[in-house]
């Protein structure tokens, strides 16, 4: 199994990636289904042992004993094996028609869509499909752009109350993309076939769309995004952390103003079309 935001190899105990620290979607569908059973489980017990008061007898005592022996077995036999049998069903579902969903992903690619090209691999469950492997660098710094994305909408004003003040989690959480989107994959763990130099064009046209989000969003300067690439981690943090309390203090301007029916908001479509066009103010 492998992690689908950095494509980490992960066991299914593993509640959390150890190397990007993404949570483990596989294994909390695993341990919801674990206390499934376990509820399931006691239900049965408590069914069986009610009806044996009633009885009163020694046969149904022997019952119980039977009965609780045969769902303690099949209880460990489902949990031990039941996510692992949906998961293969699941991937061979996907691996059947590889070549629809090749087609959509290179639909995705050429329409610049990446936000969508993230959402769509992991909802039809697409990782470890060895037909789409090829695609596992570029759904991965599609990943680290939509993560981006969905944390400066967290400052979207038309969306959310306006925070306090920055958080540190934020701060950290957001560099720690920046810094991934401009990892060069060529030098990780990527198969011969994720990188490219037709993914590697994918890839950078990416980063472009991150820059774009930065500049007209988290109010970097052009030369300020050009420079993140060369910064050290914490350097990274200190620029993000320095927009966004930017971008709060605007937030909480446009806050008052609105208050007195003296503000003009932009709507979120527009803000997404300036975002994917890369315009910036």
């Amino acid at each position: 199994m492998k992690c689908p935001k950095c494509g980490a190899p992960l066991q299914m105990e593993d509640k959390f990636c150890t190397y990007c620290g993404a949570p483990n979607m596989l294994a909390l569908k695993h341990q919801a289904d674990m206390e499934h059973y376990e509820y399931e489980f006691s239900k049965t017990q408590e069914e069986v042992l009610t009806k044996s008061r009633k009885a009163g007898a020694l046969a149904g005592y022997l019952v119980i004993i039977v009965v609780m022996i045969i769902l303690n077995i099949a209880a460990g036999i489902v949990s031990a094996n039941a996510w692992d049998i949906k998961y293969e069903r699941r991937k061979q579902q996907a691996a059947r028609h590889a070549e629809e969903h090749i087609a959509a992903i290179e639909n995705m690619i050429a329409e610049q869509d990446y936000l969508t090209l993230r959402e769509y691999y992991f909802r039809n469950n697409l990782t470890d499909v060895d037909e789409l492997e090829q695609y596992g660098a570029v759904v991965r710094y599609a990943g680290c752009l939509g993560e981006l994305y969905n944390k400066l909408c967290d400052f979207d004003s038309l969306k959310y109350r306006v925070a306090d003040s920055v958080r540190d989690y934020d701060v950290t959480y957001m560099a720690s993309n920046i810094i991934s989107l401009y990892e060069d994959p060529r030098t990780s763990y990527y198969r011969d076939e994720e990188v490219t130099d037709e993914k590697m064009a994918v890839i950078e046209d990416i980063r472009s769309q991150a820059r774009a989000i930065l500049v007209t969003y988290a109010r970097f300067t052009p030369e300020e995004a050009d420079q993140l690439p060369n910064m050290s981690k914490s350097r990274v943090e200190e620029m993000v952390k320095e927009h966004l309390e930017q971008v709060l203090a605007m937030q909480k301007a446009a806050k008052a103003a609105a208050e007195t029916g003296s503000t003009e908001s932009i709507s979120a479509e527009d803000f997404l079309r300036r975002v994917v066009g890369g315009e910036s103010e």
